[in-house]
């Protein structure tokens, strides 16, 4: 066999053992977050804290925090790390995600020395904390969320350290769970041992290890070369976390993005200082957001090593809220990490035009009801994520409430059979949430909606996401889609659940009560009035949109049985063109900004036509560059009067000062 041929070989068979471990977990897990969800991810990583090898349904999110959680075990514990030995990690701020997502690692010893670590990261239903499954949008510090497990070996050369077992799962909810995950995680790791031991036997550990070196060198080359054909240059990109859980007011990330050489260089210097709330990440998720972000635009197809990474730097400045420090809550991490890629996806569709794609639907969508169980003497705990539409692209529109390529495999939301034979819940209503698309040439997908009838005699909700108010973005002048929207449906009466939206922390819930999710949908491409007819009348057919929206949104006018009516259309279309509002964009002297907020100061005429008023979310449109997002300030009347904005936002624009620019109003809830 010739050296490519072997090395092709040992990285199949090392992508075969993660596979192996996916395989295991699912099936003997006992929480349906893992069997049924998938929230969990599988990876064999270097003795020096590279990943070797990832299963390719795991979670991207993952992807990074594990390298980084190794390598801070590999520096606490040093030389004494044995056969037999397995460790534990969540801790945020030294490579972990939120509290949640429990690393369990086991090394790989052979003759006498580590060859790797067989890691399988899981999401565990609670880990303790203020509420029912730990995630509470109001959290203030890192101990209102559960258990910090900081690098702990918890098993010494194969000695199981049981009290402290007993004194972790003593103080998490459902404890019976708990510990069967716990056990399904530490039977998948030890059967990779064993794998990765035969692997070694069979090739010898020295060839092993140097293939190994070999496979991520060719990685980073593919890498490299991919970056190279791109123009050199910078890309900036800025994007807003709408709450940070324990206030309405925003955080911004500020991206710079240059690309020099076979090099590419992510500073993210000017982004918001962390919060009380529990919006914040540790160090390792700008990396795990960037390198998924440009492995997804550059190198799809192959296998996922460290070597795709190497060519990348990452600025990112401690104690912002993307790289929080102690005691900082880091609950919603999946929510900061969706910003984090919205902003790499913005900079990286400037240099890679071809590859623009509207905006996702944002976080995780935590979703947590839990109340008595009437079985046992416990309490049920009902994880819900429920998945949304994704972004449109050039040619394709966005696809409806399933996952994306920022999340891995886990799926769009429990089944209904799963959740009404295991819980004292009701699915009343499951589908396709009409309208919820951003417009566009080409839409984006559309969220669902989702109804949850609680049947036990109370209960408890907590939610923790984000783009509810700054919904997601349309690219290439498409609109933006519905943002995210929980509420409670209480003898008919609808009930905000908290006064942040999207931020609850255990809502006390009656029997009867409704749960209803209704998920954001994804941003469009291009402009809405090109959107061929024949699409329009088909997503009106399926009862995607209504005849009303298809008027108002796309100019198609519908006759009874359908079809559209050609004439009245172009006609329509024509109106709706006329409509829209152009204006002069100038620089003001000054960047312009109220705390986080970028200022948007608009003539007053112009801000009465367009129903804006003080401090409303408009956006600014330039051609085919990037939208600038900002809160409406209201100066003079005069149409003469051009729209004023900070410099910086003409790097946003890729547009001149004294251009033209579309201005138009951000609305949550697209027209129905």
């Amino acid at each position: 066999m010739d050296e490519v041929g072997r090395l092709e070989l040992i990285r199949e068979a090392l992508i075969a053992v993660t596979q192996e471990m996916r395989a295991n977990v699912i099936h003997s897990s006992y929480s349906s977050i893992i069997y049924e969800g998938h929230d969990f991810s599988t990876a064999l990583v270097g003795p020096d804290g590279r990943y070797v090898a990832q299963c390719d349904g795991d979670h991207p999110l993952h992807v990074f925090s594990v390298p980084y959680s190794t390598r801070e075990i590999l520096k606490q514990f040093g030389d004494d790390i044995h056969e037999g030995d397995i460790f534990l990690h969540n801790d945020p701020y030294t490579g972990g995600t939120h509290l949640n997502d429990i690393l369990q690692l086991h090394p790989v010893v052979h003759e006498g020395d580590i060859v790797m670590f067989a890691a399988i990261r899981y999401h565990f239903g609670d880990v303790g904390g203020m509420t029912p499954g730990s995630l509470s949008g109001e959290a203030r510090e890192i101990f209102q969320e559960g258990l910090r497990i900081t690098p702990t070996k918890i098993c010494e050369k194969g000695v199981m350290n049981d009290a402290y077992l007993s004194l972790l799962f003593n103080n998490m909810r459902q404890p019976l769970e708990r510990r069967g995950d716990f056990n399904a995680m530490y039977g998948t790791g030890r059967k990779a041992v064993e794998h990765v031991q035969r692997l070694c036997r069979r090739f010898g550990k020295t060839d092993l290890l140097q293939a190994i070196d070999e496979i991520i060198a060719r990685s980073e080359k593919v890498m490299r070369s991919r970056i190279s054909a791109l123009p050199d240059g910078d890309y900036f990109a800025e994007g807003f976390m709408e709450s940070t859980g324990t206030s309405a007011d925003p955080l911004v990330i500020r991206l710079k993005l240059t690309i020099k050489g076979d090099r590419l260089i992510a500073d993210y210097t000017g982004t918001s200082p962390q919060t009380a709330g529990p919006t914040n990440v540790g160090p390792a998720m700008t990396m795990t957001s960037l390198c998924t972000i440009v492995k997804s635009f550059l190198d799809p197809d192959t296998p996922v090593n460290h070597g795709s990474f190497e060519p990348i730097e990452i600025i990112s400045p401690p104690g912002t809220f993307i790289n929080a420090v102690y005691p900082a809550p880091c609950g919603g991490m999946t929510e900061v990490k969706t910003l984090l890629d919205s902003a790499g996806s913005t900079a990286m569709g400037q240099a890679v035009p071809d590859m623009k794609v509207g905006d996702l639907k944002g976080g995780a969508n935590h979703t947590y009801i839990s109340g008595p169980d009437p079985h046992r003497d416990d309490i049920y705990l009902l994880y819900e994520w429920p998945a949304g539409g994704t972004g449109a692209s050039e040619g394709h529109d966005g696809n409806n409430g399933v996952r994306n390529y920022t999340e891995g495999d886990f799926n769009s939301v429990h089944a209904v059979e799963v959740v009404e034979s295991q819980y004292p819940i009701a699915i009343d209503r499951f589908e396709i949430r009409t309208g919820s698309c951003g417009d566009g040439k080409w839409r984006g997908g559309f969220g669902i909606r989702r109804d949850v009838r609680v049947k036990s005699e109370t209960g408890a909700l907590s939610v923790l996401t984000d783009k509810c108010v700054i919904p997601p973005y349309g690219v290439h002048g498409a609109k933006n889609a519905a943002g995210n929207h929980f509420i409670v449906i209480r003898d008919g009466e609808n009930i905000e659940p908290s006064a942040v939206p999207g931020k609850v922390s255990g809502f006390v819930l009656q029997a009867d009560d409704v749960v209803r999710e209704e998920s954001a949908g994804g941003g469009g491409f291009g402009d809405p009035l090109d959107r061929e007819i024949e699409l329009v009348e088909e997503d009106v057919r399926l009862g995607y949109i209504t005849a009303h929206q298809a008027d108002v949104r796309y100019g198609v006018i519908l006759d009874a049985d359908g079809s559209a009516d050609s004439a009245a259309t172009e006609r329509r279309r024509l109106e709706l063109r006329d409509e829209r509002i152009h204006v002069a964009v100038q620089a003001s002297n000054e960047e312009m900004f109220s705390d986080a907020k970028r200022e948007v100061v608009l003539p007053a005429d112009i801000a009465q036509q367009l129903g804006i008023g003080e401090g409303d979310l408009v956006e600014l449109v330039a051609g085919t560059g990037p939208l600038v997002r900002g809160w409406a300030r209201i100066g003079e009347t005069g149409s003469d009067a051009p729209v004023m904005i900070g410099a910086s936002a003409f790097d946003l624009l890729k547009a001149t000062p004294g251009g033209s620019a579309e201005i138009r109003r951000v609305d949550s809830t697209p027209a129905e």
